[in-house]
């Protein structure tokens, strides 16, 4: 019976799930079968919950936990209010309108009189604004928008005015270059009052920001 004892006693030191287990014993016994695909663990913690069976515990109640926030998470509704995953207008779906050309087409309102405006070639005046007030207009013809008003105007007319600049006349004859300002549209002087003059000049394209613009008219 003691030699029994004493076995038992023996191959319990060295179980690693027994409670009686010696980790120097079973360091130097020839009864320790070691695995070549022993997982690595971060701590001594989670060795023992793993080799007492609660890390599989855990997973389960996790996995159940997830499911049922799952569930708790989605939107009630009835079988006629589900979401749909795209819109159809003119048989292609809303994500299909990729370009600027393509949503011109489909514009309403405001917007809208400016997309027949530039179909039938109408010719516009845009006021344009600057930090004061108005700063004059341009007289163009649409070629192009978007929703944010941002225009690019073909065959423009402009006229704004501006504060009378002075500059002291070079003395000598220039001989500088033509520059790229020289190739630039010529701007004409139509009228000066006290320190303000009034400019106009033709531009054959021209694009025009929508923060700088105050109104838009038809010219008849």
């Amino acid at each position: 019976m003691a030699d029994d004892e004493s076995s038992t006693t023996s191959e319990e030191s060295v179980d690693v799930k027994s409670d009686k287990f010696d980790p120097m014993k079973a360091l130097y016994s020839s009864k320790t079968q070691l695995s070549l695909k022993t997982p690595v663990y971060d701590n001594v913690s989670k060795f023992e919950a793993v080799m007492s069976g609660l890390s599989d515990q855990m997973k389960t109640k996790n996995k159940l936990t997830n499911v049922k926030q799952g569930e708790s998470s989605k939107q009630r509704s009835l079988p006629g209010q589900e979401p749909v995953s795209g819109t159809r207008i003119g048989g292609r779906t809303r994500n299909s309108w990729k370009n600027v050309l393509s949503k011109m087409q489909r514009t309403l309102g405001p917007l809208g009189v400016l997309h027949e405006y530039m179909e039938s070639r109408t010719r516009v005046k845009v006021y344009t604004r600057n930090a004061r007030g108005i700063r004059g207009h341009v007289e163009a013809y649409v070629a192009a928008f978007d929703k944010h008003w941002n225009l690019a105007l073909e065959d423009c007319f402009e006229v704004w005015t501006r504060s009378v600049k002075r500059k002291a006349p070079a003395l000598g004859v220039s001989t500088v270059p033509q520059t790229k300002e020289d190739l630039a549209p010529k701007v004409v002087v139509k009228k000066t009052e006290r320190k303000r003059e009034t400019l106009e000049r033709h531009v054959p394209q021209l694009l025009l920001r929508g923060e700088q613009i105050a109104i838009i008219v038809k010219i008849n």
